[in-house]
């Protein structure tokens, strides 16, 4: 099991260096293909007074202008890598790229995105891109955050279980990346409620699957003590020094919005280092 074809989102165009970087390291490691993606935003028209349209194309003509440099960066990281991949640009019907970015994600492994910011100056999205991506997309989906650790090899990773599919789904999408780790820790918090109606430790065997893919794990149960589950866990990282965090992405369905868990969210606002998440 490896990934191989691995898509990094560009947009973000504060931080595409960083971004690419980790990415081109990830594909590296794994012998992946780099799928480059790319999404100009559409000219924004508003209705104005007396019913004449208001045109603002400042930010689109700055993702174009952009596109050249940004193209030939993606083109000598390959080569400094020495790693295969490829450049899509693509011009949107919309200014909200996010649905041209959900469906070129579907048609790879996993995906690499970078940590939601309130600048939108030079990000051709809202702070609901990642969380939109992530819930949407139906693949594992890396967060690089914007500030701390950005290597996606960890000497010790982190796994939040709770036993639910989306928990599930995050671990083992996650093997490829676990196998490279020194060691793995399966965090399970209160699994005393978790699992009320499974005798034995399903954590257990939660380690013995992942310590056949070569996996070097170890399961630590917590106690909240009525603390949040994402905290803990941004805690714990932060306390371990770990370098990655895998977790499952909760959401639920409102008036069709997809709005994320409370572990979710608070997570993508206080990460500090790369977590995968899947939904």
């Amino acid at each position: 099991m490896s990934y191989r074809t691995i898509l990094v989102s560009l947009n973000d165009l504060d931080r595409n260096a960083a971004l690419l970087e980790s990415a081109a390291g990830l594909a590296r490691d794994h012998g992946a293909h780099l799928q480059g993606l790319y999404v100009v935003p559409a000219i924004e028209i508003y209705a104005g007074v007396g019913f004449e349209p208001v045109v603002f194309e400042d930010r689109h003509n700055a993702f174009r202008k952009a596109e050249w440099s940004l193209r030939k960066s993606f083109e000598s990281t390959l080569e400094n890598f020495g790693i295969r991949g490829d450049f899509e640009a693509v011009e949107s019907a919309s200014p909200d790229i996010c649905a041209h970015v959900i469906d070129r994600v579907r048609r790879c492994d996993i995906a690499v995105i970078n940590q939601p910011t309130d600048n939108h100056d030079l990000f051709a999205v809202d702070r609901s891109f990642a969380e939109r991506v992530i819930l949407s997309a139906g693949r594992p989906t890396i967060v690089v955050p914007r500030t701390g650790d950005t290597k996606l090899v960890p000497d010790l990773a982190i796994v939040g279980w709770s036993g639910t599919r989306e928990a599930a789904r995050a671990a083992f999408d996650s093997v490829p990346i676990l196998k490279k780790a020194r060691s793995v820790r399966i965090v399970s918090i209160d699994p005393d409620k978790t699992h009320p109606y499974v005798r034995g430790a399903p954590e257990s065997e939660l380690a013995t699957g992942l310590s056949r893919h070569g996996i070097n794990t170890t399961f630590e149960p917590i106690v909240s003590g009525g603390e949040e589950a994402g905290s803990i866990l941004l805690k714990m990282v932060t306390d371990s020094h770990a370098g990655l965090l895998v977790m499952g992405a909760y959401g639920h369905s409102r008036l069709s919005e997809l709005i994320l868990g409370g572990a979710t969210r608070s997570v993508l606002a206080g990460m500090k280092c790369p977590v995968i998440f899947s939904h």
